[in-house]
């Protein structure tokens, strides 16, 4: 049970964090594509994520460890909401 809820809460941050994107690509006036892959693994589970922005052809990468994504499970914030914009910032430019 308890592997279950803590790849809940990983798999929950990672939702929020592409949904975070796609809601600062929107206030560009962008449209792109999110994914990603996972890094890393024990028997918890992934250590961390990869996330990979596809927009215009370009494509941006950040990565992030198990900590900081299960930390967004209720709200994207400090430094991956950083990593995001700064790859937001660097899709749009």
């Amino acid at each position: 049970m308890d592997e279950n809820q803590s790849r809940e809460e990983f798999d929950t941050g990672l939702s929020k964090m592409r949904q975070e994107i796609k809601s600062r690509l929107a206030n560009h006036g962008l449209y792109g594509s999110v994914t990603n892959v996972d890094t890393g693994t024990s028997t918890r589970g992934p250590s961390g994520a990869a996330i990979e922005l596809s927009v215009k052809g370009r494509t941006f990468r950040r990565s992030f460890d198990r900590q900081q994504i299960e930390g967004c499970r209720l709200r994207v914030g400090g430094l991956v909401l950083d990593g995001i914009i700064a790859m937001v910032d660097e899709a749009a430019a």
